[in-house]
């Protein structure tokens, strides 16, 4: 949804038709996750994509259908048959359940919340029992707010109490309950990517982080690194990590790279650091620096463990050693925690859904 706010708002404010298509599962090989959404305008016009091309055209048949027709809902399935394997798109070799459906009003409520950067959840009623296929949709915001309803007390009550167990994301997929079949979402905001140490490898990570959607800090206490000019429209913090950073503030959906260098900048990060919830911590340094710094840690309190949360060397071993690689080197493994994954070649990896 987010990647697709900014045309979405611009089409409102214009008051545009729009049909929205939302996968909500997928099987086997897909280059786009479940949740994503592509949407068509009464004038033609088109965002997002549900497979990155190979079915996006019979896409925008569904959606035209329900901007011309009058049609309520569609669940267009895109899979492979020995009949269809190019027919339907889908050469990959995977299969697409989409929903596809007209706007409607809670989808303002959503798009707002989406913009605010808050979390927010979102679920649809996809089949009844008796086959229907209703647009029904429920909807949390971060302060309790319920919006909308399926169409059951009882269902609203079992889905609410499963999205609270996704909280606060992400979280995209089909529910079965004996009222029917739900797709329930939880959609985060942006994760946060914070770089202590603004030096010439800060550059191009920031540039890399605002590029795959994270909101991104800065921060130094040398104001000879860290200047407007070099960091232009990035949050920047200027001070030592412990006076311009809480712990509790590095909640779950931050990335900490630290890449100070030096002992006396580098020690007072990773302490505020590792008291924090922050899903990555990395931190820059040959592995004799890594324990300097590790047993430097160690004398202050903390643990092995604690040692363990910590990504160093940082980085995917993609060889290249200026400074753009080594930012890709970090970004890399950034989004590779973030989705639990090894960082390894697609090609020498079994059971790969998203290519």
């Amino acid at each position: 949804m987010r990647d697709i706010a900014v045309d979405l708002r611009r089409w409102r404010a214009e008051g545009k038709g729009i049909a929205l298509a939302t996968i909500v599962e997928t099987r086997g090989s897909s280059l786009r996750p479940t949740g994503s959404r592509m949407a068509l305008t009464t004038a033609g016009e088109v965002t997002g994509s549900v497979s990155s091309g190979c079915v996006d055209g019979d896409t925008v048949a569904e959606m035209e259908a329900i901007l011309t027709d009058g049609v309520v809902s569609r669940r267009p399935f895109f899979g492979v048959s020995d009949e269809q394997a190019w027919g339907a798109g889908l050469a990959c070799g995977g299969s697409l359940d989409v929903l596809v459906e007209g706007w409607s009003p809670i989808y303002d409520i959503l798009l707002t919340e989406v913009e605010a950067k808050r979390p927010v959840g979102f679920a649809s009623l996809l089949e009844s029992p008796s086959g229907e296929i209703p647009v029904r949709h429920i909807l949390r915001t971060v302060t309790g707010d319920i919006q909308g309803t399926l169409g059951d007390s009882a269902l609203d009550a079992a889905v609410l109490a499963d999205m609270a167990t996704f909280w606060p994301g992400p979280h995209a997929g089909k529910h079965d309950y004996p009222q029917g079949e739900v797709f329930v979402e939880v959609i985060p905001p942006p994760p946060t990517l914070l770089v202590f140490g603004a030096t010439d490898i800060a550059v191009p990570l920031v540039q890399m982080g605002r590029l795959l959607d994270f909101q991104v800090i800065v921060s130094d206490a040398r104001r000879t690194f860290l200047r407007a000019e070099r960091f232009p429209g990035v949050e920047q913090r200027f001070g030592w990590p412990q006076d311009v950073f809480t712990s509790a503030e590095l909640t779950a959906g931050w990335a900490v790279v630290v890449l100070f260098h030096d002992i006396k900048f580098d020690v007072p990060a990773l302490t505020l650091v590792l008291k924090s919830e922050a899903y990555y911590i990395g931190f820059l340094g040959s592995r004799k620096t890594q324990d300097e710094r590790m047993c430097a840690l160690l004398d202050s309190g903390f643990t092995e463990t604690d040692w363990a949360r910590v990504h160093g060397p940082v980085g995917l071993d993609i060889g290249g050693k200026e400074p753009a690689m080594i930012a890709l080197s970090i970004m890399a493994e950034v989004v590779a925690v973030r989705h639990r994954r090894s960082g390894g070649l697609l090609r020498q990896t079994s059971n790969v859904k998203r290519y």
